[in-house]
Formats: structure tokens, C-alpha cells, sequence
């Protein structure tokens, strides 16, 4: 007998091509289009969903984390003297890091490429006197030269003219000018220009006063510090109390990835000393909670959008199997198998994960860039000042989402499509 070489138009044995079954799938779809366009919609829409939250998320922790490292000048790692950070006394040098310390973190930073600069900063309480009006400030004195550095490294919390303060610049080279913040300028009725006494008790306890011009009318963005810090170079910080430690030195690094390996060997040069050597996140604690809540938000948002695709997806095959019951009944006539009827449902069910993740995909990317050239402004909480929106998108999270979307949307087609599949082949020719 002489085997005839043509095939028939559909063959249900395991080598039909892959590219043949995502063909049928696909027109299997486009029978009953507005079924498929309002499932793909679900789909596109919880991905943008979820990816523009997970952005907006990212925006949050970026800007949290550059605003303690730059604008706040805190550094990816900080030294202090042990237990300076917890002390609430009144005593100013009880926990000071002497000159010589300073000098010697600075000479460890001076010879580690990976750190751009080694910056003292001397905490400082006391009272402005202006008029005879007093008023109580805080200050973190550093050379101006070293927080201009911090400063030019910040890209968050940033207004749209990524104004800091009115005035002229302080400069190393003037000592004695300082910066208020506006809430102290709208209180005291201060003005750039205009001179203030300021005075605090010297590391030995003597009282002890300076002169000094306001330079700067400066922009906080903390609302609690808004009537109460000043900017001082750190030579008058010293002057002011007659010493030449610092509270802490605050290192700013070239990449925030070398920060726990920084800290490891801070600690190994030097093991003798009384420091407490801290990478950033272990100080910022409003990083710490943001990012816990962000998590939490984000987790029960997925959970929610996954079961609202995947439910959309169960209805959607599992219409499309009793309305194409007689159809599965022929295939399975013409020697389609189970686990054939499964691949195809699971097929067009992926199919509908893969095109609504890709259009949500493209919702995402637009919807960043009209943020990213509109450049919206919000107050966030605990600032004073409106600043520019963001979303951040995140390459792992916009893979991560995607390939789920599809797994998901897979796995919602087999439940319906085995019961397909398992049902006689007489019964299903018969379905009405």
C-alpha cells in the first residue's frame, strides 16, 4: 500500500507545529473579539496599574533616600562617637569627635577611591538675637565648600527652579555668613543683609557669642526645622564653641552599593576606637517606615489586580468553552487528545495575557513620559515647598509583572479546559 504525502489541514499529533498552534489559538480569539478585547483591557489596565504604582513607589524611596544623603548632607555613612547619637544631655562636647579623629577618617577617605569626600558636621544649639528679640536655632555646621558637594549630587525633592535659598552663596571664605530658613525670616522679620548675634555655651561651659550676616534665606523642605535651623560654616561652628571636634563625619561615597563594604572596613582600620560606624539606611528610620508601607500597599495591590485578571480570564475561557463545546467534541473526534484541548485553551489564554501585558506595557512607558514633560508638583508630607512628580520605572518590576501576567492568565485556562477535555466526546457533539 502506497502511503499518501499530503497532510490534512489540521493534524492533533504532538509534532503539529507550536507556530500552528498559536495560529489556531489566535483565530480562535478573534471569533468572539469583544470577549477577547475586554479581557486583554483587564489585563493591560492592572498591569499599567500595578507598574505605575510600583514607580510611583520607587519615586518615593529614591527621594527619601537622596534627600537624607544629599540634601540633608548625611552621607551613605556616618561616624560618630559611641552613643552620641542617643545622648540628651546639655553638656555640647560630652561626645565630640576630636581633631585628631576627624583628621584621621579624612586621611582613610583621601586614600579609598571609592569615597568622593569625608565631611565633619558639628551639631549646634543656642539662641539668635536680633534686636534684643531671642529665638532658639539649630544648627549642623559644615564647610560650605564640602555641603555644596552633597548638594550637586541631589536630583529629588527638587522645585522647578531648583531654587535652594535667596541670596548670595556662602563660601569658605566667609566664615561668619549663615543661612536662615524662611519660617525664622518670617518670625524674627529678618532680612538677606541684616546681622544677628549668635550665642551658645563652649565645650567647657562658658557662654560665648558671635557675629554674624545672613546671607541666605534658605528653602526646607523639613516643615519641623522650617523656624528653627541655620546654616553655619563649621569654622564659626568652632569659634562658637571654642573647639575643634565634630559631631560626626559624614561620608559621601561614589556608589551607594559600596556602603556595607565601607563600613566593614572602617570598622577593620579601626577596631580600637570608640565610634559607631552606620550606613545610612540604618539611620534614616522615615526610609525605613516609608518603604515598609510602600511594600505592604504595593503587595495587597498586586494580590488584588492578579485575582481580578485572573477571574476576568476563568470567565472569559470558560464561555468560550461552553459555547464551543461541539467544537471540542469534533476535535477530539478526529483524534485530538486531552491534553490537546488543554494546550489549545491554554494557548489562547496566554495569548491573552501576552497581548493586554504588552499593551500595559506601552500605557506604563506613556504614561511616565507625559509625567516625566508635564513635571506636576505636590506637597509631599512633612515639606514645606511643592515639588516635582515622578514615576520611576523599574526594569525588574515591568519583567517581573509581565511574565506573571502571562503565567497567571495560563493557569486560569486549565481548570475550565480539563473539564472540556474530560468530558465524552458523544456528550459534547450533542451539547445544545
Amino acid at each position: 500500500m502506497v502511503k499518501s504525502s499530503k497532510t490534512n489541514a489540521f493534524n492533533p499529533s504532538p509534532d503539529f507545529p507550536l507556530v500552528n498552534w498559536f495560529s489556531l489559538a489566535f483565530r480562535n480569539l478573534l471569533r468572539n473579539a469583544r470577549r477577547s478585547i475586554t479581557t486583554i483591557a483587564a489585563v493591560a489596565l492592572g498591569y499599567a496599574a500595578v507598574n505605575i504604582l510600583g514607580g510611583f513607589a520607587t519615586y518615593m524611596f529614591v527621594s527619601i533616600r537622596e534627600a537624607f544623603i544629599y540634601d540633608q548632607a548625611n552621607g551613605h555613612v556616618q561616624v560618630w562617637k559611641e552613643g552620641a547619637r542617643t545622648y540628651g544631655g546639655s553638656d555640647p562636647g560630652a561626645y565630640l569627635l576630636s581633631a585628631e579623629e576627624f583628621a584621621e577618617i579624612k586621611a582613610f577617605a583621601e586614600t579609598d577611591p571609592r569615597v568622593i569626600l569625608a565631611a565633619g558636621m558639628l551639631e549646634v544649639k543656642g539662641n539668635l538675637d536680633h534686636d534684643g528679640v531671642p529665638a532658639f536655632f539649630l544648627s549642623r555646621a559644615m564647610t560650605p565648600s564640602d555641603q555644596e558637594v552633597f548638594y550637586e549630587a541631589a536630583t529629588s525633592l527638587r522645585s522647578r527652579n531648583n531654587a535652594r535659598y535667596r541670596g548670595k552663596p556662602i563660601t569658605d571664605q566667609t566664615p561668619f555668613g549663615i543661612g536662615i530658613t524662611e519660617g525664622m525670616a518670617e518670625n524674627l522679620k529678618l532680612e538677606i543683609g541684616g546681622n544677628v548675634i549668635l550665642m551658645a555655651p563652649t565645650v567647657q561651659g562658658q557662654m560665648n557669642a558671635a557675629d554674624a550676616e545672613i546671607y541666605q534665606v534658605m528653602d526646607m523642605p523639613a516643615e519641623a526645622l522650617n523656624g528653627k535651623l541655620i546654616f553655619m560654616p563649621l569654622e564659626l561652628a568652632h569659634t562658637l564653641y571654642d573647639t575643634g571636634g565634630v559631631s560626626s563625619v559624614k561620608l559621601l561615597l561614589k556608589n551607594q552599593k559600596d556602603t556595607d563594604a565601607v563600613v566593614a572596613e572602617l570598622k577593620a582600620k579601626f577596631p580600637d576606637k570608640k565610634w559607631d560606624t552606620l550606613p545610612w539606611y540604618e539611620v534614616s528610620e522615615l526610609y525605613n517606615r516609608t518603604k515598609r508601607m510602600f511594600d505592604i500597599i504595593f503587595g495587597l495591590v498586586f494580590v488584588i489586580i492578579i485575582t481580578i485578571v485572573t477571574m476576568s480570564v476563568v470567565n472569559t475561557i470558560g464561555m468560550a468553552v461552553i459555547e464551543r463545546t461541539r467544537e471540542i467534541g469534533t476535535l477530539r473526534a478526529i483524534g485530538l487528545k486531552r491534553p490537546g484541548v488543554i494546550r489549545l485553551f491554554g494557548i489562547e489564554s496566554a495569548l491573552l495575557g501576552l497581548i493586554g501585558a504588552f499593551l500595559g506595557l506601552l500605557i506604563t512607558v506613556s504614561f511616565s513620559l507625559i509625567v516625566a514633560a508635564a513635571k506636576p508638583l505636590w506637597n509631599p508630607p512633612l515639606t514645606t515647598r511643592a515639588v516635582i512628580w515622578q514615576i520611576k520605572l523599574v526594569p525588574d518590576y515591568l519583567i517581573l509583572t509581565f511574565v506573571l501576567l502571562v503565567i497567571f492568565t495560563f493557569l486560569a485556562a486549565i481548570m475550565p479546559a480539563r473539564r472540556a477535555a474530560w468530558r465524552g466526546i458523544v456528550d459534547s457533539l450533542g451539547h445544545v
